[in-house]
């Protein structure tokens, strides 16, 4: 090859002579990048179409349903929003250990999460609005670098849509907790054993009814029985008004024993747990709530649930063998309310606010409905993106493929302050 001369090359310099031999535009390198790309708004319309926002929303763990993570989330904003423990982010990455990211995520926790809604009539069993939402990631705390792009990505949404199916199946299959009296007013009628314990509810149309109830079961005040430290004969006294949620119950071989509870609230409610509503069903009767017109049936999600609310019917078995299935109340050590003055002094006592009454908080008619699927203006509304993949072609002479044909390498340098002089000192790294 000829050798192609410089002006340096006339030129009489101590440094010696300066040839090119060749001359090459540094390799074409080719990389695969993602990118967030804005989702038209018309084309994201239609029946079985899924919008998107990068919004970030909050909302609180509402209540596991199965062990593998399937659960849901209530939003103030988007009502329920079911979620897997494998979307699940802890301390920055996505969360590979189940077991620990539920115990972090506990039913009442704070969390943040990016939403998808899925709509169409295959959902129209969950929702008028033939709507569900689904948190394609979900964390607590920062919010990580990245999420976007994973929470966007092939398999993430290969995984939603299992999770999906599978939710699906559960309701086409009836296998939820079908709640018969939400957040009913009772009393405590008397207790069979330290545990067990009959409330009695009064509906004004059909008479009085026995709701059988166990102390796991059982808040005060928001906390759990064994908060207390004391038999709960002592801190529930008979007498003593209470909100509960039962199911309808045959027992064989007891009587005048028509309901079981899932839940005894007395005093102020906590957020956790709480039924959720769906369409259809065989109804519920929920007075404190503003049910739609039509039929709706509130549900308890947990899978899990019904094995242990069994048990419990066990032990009531067992315990009135002898006495051919009659309710026979145990009195010893028990505690009674029978008057104003005495709910009050107990209230103080298990931690109630001085002002107002027990049994949840006060309000002037029925509640709006939180815990069911609801569609939101706000979703269809904000900016709709999804993630596309690109390759780019760049040269550069400052890349590794670069280095044979002659590119540049940086070298590293330590930047050292002197700490007498003003000027700084560079060492170089070889």
């Amino acid at each position: 090859m000829d050798e192609v001369e410089l002006s340096s090359d006339e030129e009489n310099d101590d440094d010696g002579d300066v040839a090119l031999i060749i001359l090459k535009r540094p390799p074409a390198v080719v990389r695969t990048i993602h990118d967030v790309e804005v989702v038209e708004p018309g084309s994201r319309q239609g029946a079985g179409q899924a919008t998107f926002t990068a919004k970030e929303q909050t909302g609180y763990v509402k209540e596991y349903i199965e062990q593998e993570g399937l659960a849901m989330i209530l939003s103030k904003e988007l009502g329920l929003v079911l979620f897997h423990l494998d979307t699940v982010w802890m301390d920055g990455f996505p969360s590979k250990d189940k077991r620990r990211a539920k115990d972090r995520l506990a039913p009442g926790t704070e969390v943040a999460f990016l939403v998808r809604s899925f709509h169409g009539d295959e959902y129209k069993d969950l929702s008028e609005e033939k709507v569900v939402h689904q948190a394609v990631a979900v964390w607590f705390g920062i919010r990580p670098d990245g999420i976007l792009k994973v929470a966007m990505g092939e398999e993430n949404t290969r995984q939603l849509e299992e999770h999906r199916k599978t939710f699906m199946l559960y309701i086409r299959g009836d296998v939820f907790m079908r709640v018969s009296l939400v957040r009913v007013l009772a009393e405590v009628a008397g207790y069979l054993t330290d545990d067990l314990g009959i409330l009695e509810y009064k509906d004004e149309e059909r008479g009085k009814f026995n709701i059988l109830f166990h102390t796991d079961n059982v808040k005060i005040y928001k906390k759990d029985v064994k908060s207390y430290n004391k038999p709960l004969k002592k801190i529930l006294p008979v007498g003593c008004m209470v909100s509960t949620d039962a199911r309808s119950v045959h027992i064989s071989g007891v009587k005048n024993i028509q309901y079981q509870a899932i839940l005894v609230l007395a005093g102020d409610w906590p957020i956790t747990p709480h039924p959720t509503l769906f369409p259809g069903g065989k109804g519920s009767k929920a007075p404190k709530y503003e049910i739609p017109r039509g039929d709706f049936t509130f549900y308890y999600l947990e899978l899990a649930l019904d094995s242990r609310l069994k048990r419990k019917v066990d032990q009531l078995k067992e315990v009135l063998a002898g006495s051919k299935g009659n309710i026979t109340y145990d009195w010893r050590g028990v505690e009674y309310i029978r008057s104003k003055d005495q709910f009050l002094d107990w209230k103080y006592e298990m931690g109630g606010r001085t002002g107002g009454g027990g049994g949840g908080k006060r309000n002037h008619g029925p509640r709006e409905v939180m815990d069911t699927f609801r569609a939101s203006s706000m979703v269809e509304e904000e900016i709709a993106v999804k993630v596309v993949t690109k390759e780019v072609e760049n040269r550069t002479w400052y890349s590794p493929e670069a280095w044979e044909h002659g590119g540049l390498r940086l070298k590293k340098e330590v930047k050292q302050e002197d700490g007498e002089g003003s000027s700084a000192k560079r060492a170089r790294r070889k």
